[in-house]
Parts: C-alpha cells; structure tokens; sequence
C-alpha cells in the first residue's frame, strides 16, 4: 500500500521506470511514488487555477500525457490536457481542446494520444509523429453501436498492443470496440457479455489490456474479463476486491501486480480536496 498525502484527492495513474505517477483533482499537481520504497514526492507543482488532472499515460518518448478533466464536475475547471517530461518535470504541452467538454482517461498508441470525453459522445486524438512531434488535438465522433447516456458517457480506455482498435468503457459499465484508424467518426462496437455482468453495473472507470484479459476498475473492485479472440466478445470471470480502499478508480500493470488508485471520494464527494482525508494507491496480485 503506497500512502499520499492527505487531501491530495489522486484519480489516474501512469506506470515507468519503476515507479507510478498520479494527479490531484484539487489542483492538478502529480506525485511520483517510488514502487520499491513507497516514498511519494511531487512530480510537478500546479499548473495554475482552473487545472487538475484526472486520467494519466506515458509514451515512449519518455512524457507523461495528463488528461484535465473539465467543469463538468468541477465547476470554474477548463478543459484541457497537458504532456510533461518525466526525466525533467517540465510541463510541455497545455492546450484546451476545441469541441472537448470533459477529458476523464488517456491512451497513447505509437502515432496517438486518445482521449475519453464523459460529457459527450467524442474521443480526442493527439496525433503524435514518429520523432516524437505532437500534433493538433481532433474530435472523433463515436457512432455505431455507441449508445449516448444522459449526461455521462466515456470513461476508461485501453487500447490493443499494435494501436489499431480502442476499448472505451461507458459510466454504464459497457464496453465498446473502437478502431483507432478513424480521423472523424469511428463506429463502435459494443462488446457482447456472459457471466456476472451486474459487476459492471458500477461503470467502466479504469481499463487495463493484458493480451485477451481486461481488467475494469469502478467502486468494488477489479472486474476480470477474458476476451475473444476478435475482442467483439467477453466473458465476466469474477471480481478482486481491492483491501482498504474506499472507491477505486483506476489501475495501471507491473509485473505480476496492478497498481490500483483508491479516489476515496466519500458521499456526494465530499472528500475531494478534504484535507483530513486519506489517499493511497494499493497494490493487488493480478486475478
């Protein structure tokens, strides 16, 4: 179990090196938590008023891309996202995508940063260049299958090992397949379901993509599904509880671990920000 400080208020995460990376919803700034140690120190400072930071990945380019979240929870936060350097700390990038009304999650492929919008039906993709240049942020529309909630849609992503398919989580709980070659509207799949599906009726908050398994995180726990080969189909294997925390969010892999984010959001999140309460990362053994 890996502490933060009290108030921090963490939501995402991002592995390297050894180490993990979260951000707080209060002000955006990011903790580096060393995995062997424990010992957290922050990584970067706030980026200033109207910025936090929600959903985290790095790319091979040695950068952490930080999605902003947005006023649809927080009123007075803008949306935005942000890319520093982890060697440095140095904030590269902070734009506010046009079209963007919430950016909860992020994946990065080889040529692209995507992200997850919760208040409408888009994703955001950053095009990214093989020397590492970062290009400008587009709306992709997700049509298909892709059924619009009243309010809350996208949350969690992931995205297959060769960056040509994307798994989106709905705050429903379901599951879309996405190909990540479309520029402007993508047609979703929805993926078909056995076994335990009401472990999903929590929403799909954090997504992790191991080969055919995926890992869904939301407020009780790890939900284990084994994929079909085609990724157009699941089966719900079972669910890890995860010791300690209050409200899981998210998880990123090492090793033979997930490395899971307990939000500890309280009621009506009354704990976002509260400077008694307690925050911390907890690592379980992979189901």
């Amino acid at each position: 179990m890996l502490g933060l400080p009290n108030g921090f208020s963490p939501e995402g995460i991002a592995l390297t090196g050894g180490a993990a990376y979260t951000g707080s919803l209060v002000d955006g700034s990011i903790q580096r938590v060393d995995l062997r140690t424990g010992v957290a120190r922050q990584f970067a400072p706030s980026p200033g008023p109207g910025r936090i930071a929600v959903g985290m990945e790095t790319d091979r380019f040695g950068r952490l891309w930080v999605a902003g979240g947005g006023a649809g929870f927080w009123p007075g936060v803008r949306t935005t996202y942000r890319v520093y350097d982890t060697r440095t700390g140095a904030k590269l990038v902070d734009v506010e995508p046009a079209g963007a009304v919430y950016l909860n999650d992020v994946i990065v492929t080889r040529d692209a940063a995507w992200f997850t919008d919760t208040f409408s039906s888009v994703l955001v993709r950053v095009p990214i260049g093989d020397d590492g240049s970062i290009g400008r942020p587009r709306t992709v529309a997700l049509g298909g299958e892709w059924t619009a909630g009243e309010g809350l849609n996208g949350n969690g992503i992931a995205a297959t090992p060769d960056g040509r398919s994307l798994i989106v989580g709905h705050t429903s709980g379901a599951l879309y397949l996405v190909p990540a070659g479309a520029h402007d509207r993508a047609r979703a799949r929805r993926i078909s379901l056995s076994g335990d599906e009401a472990a999903l009726a929590a929403g799909a908050d954090g997504l992790v993509l191991d080969g055919r398994t995926l890992y869904v995180v939301g407020p009780t726990g790890v939900v284990d599904i084994r994929l079909s080969p085609s990724l157009t189909a699941g089966r719900v294997l079972g669910v890890t509880e995860v010791p300690g925390a209050a409200w899981p969010t998210t998880a990123a892999a090492f090793g033979d671990r997930l490395y899971v984010v307990d939000a500890n959001f309280g009621e009506d999140l009354v704990n976002v920000g509260n400077p008694d309460a307690t925050f911390r990362i907890v690592a379980v053994p992979r189901p």
